[in-house]
């Protein structure tokens, strides 16, 4: 399986706290059956993670995982808050923020906690036109996304995918936040699913997600799933 994305870096935002706490989560994700992690520390006011730190800390950690043997692949990423339309346009211009995959398509484009932004489909075509498909990490935890579904349906149709997290699926964010994420499932707007891990705590659980899409809408559409989120670190053409 691929994780993408998760706060497995340490020392960057508020993921993992040390080098000895990332490698833990890397055992914890290998034992749960994932194979490659796309490392996303925040990019965002608060951190500005840029690509060429992500870059180093990446091979830290590859280099410990490799001498300790343990068969988990990393690779570089972010998790861009869309702050404002200025923000993601200046710093996407300027390269500062890693996509997930080294093509360009796709990057994982957070919403702000605080309310949605308004600027979002604009800023989804802007990317798309410069061939980059953004993902929503998360839509289920957001308020606005529950009381408002059709802005998540909107998105969609814009051509934004989404990310659910597996801890959402399984229960561990709330009874609110499952039911939206079961309700987002039935809809068929899951197309991705990841760990959002940030600690040996909240941990790399990606094969527990994909029972629950198993459980609720069956092998098919667990394998189609995994599938897309597969062609991200390796289009099939």
């Amino acid at each position: 399986m691929i994780d993408i994305h998760c706060h497995i870096l340490c020392d960057l935002d508020d993921g993992a706290g040390d080098l000895q706490e990332s490698v833990k989560m890397a055992r914890i994700a290998y034992e749960d059956g994932i194979r490659h992690i796309i490392a996303t520390p925040h990019f965002t006011l608060a951190y500005r993670n840029t690509a060429d730190r992500v870059q180093r800390k990446v091979l830290e950690l590859q280099q410990e995982l490799d001498r300790l043997g343990i068969g988990v692949k990393i690779h570089p990423g972010n998790e861009v808050r869309l702050e404002s339309k200025s923000f993601l346009y200046e710093h996407a211009k300027s390269e500062q923020f890693s996509y997930l995959d080294p093509a360009q398509q796709y990057v994982l484009l957070e919403q702000r906690w605080s309310d949605y932004n308004p600027d979002t489909i604009e800023v989804a075509k802007w990317l798309m036109k410069r061939h980059t498909r953004p993902i929503l990490p998360h839509p289920e935890r957001h308020t606005f996304f529950r009381k408002q579904p059709e802005l998540i349906e909107q998105l969609i149709q814009a051509g934004v995918w989404t990310q659910v997290t597996a801890d959402s699926l399984n229960g561990n964010n709330g009874e609110e936040v499952r039911r939206f994420a079961e309700w987002l499932l039935a809809q068929d707007y899951i197309h991705t699913l990841a760990t959002d891990a940030h600690n040996v705590r909240r941990k790399p659980n990606l094969s527990s997600g994909y029972e629950a899409v198993r459980k609720l809408a069956g092998i098919q559409r667990a394998e189609q799933i995994m599938q897309r989120t597969e062609q991200i670190l390796f289009p099939t053409g």
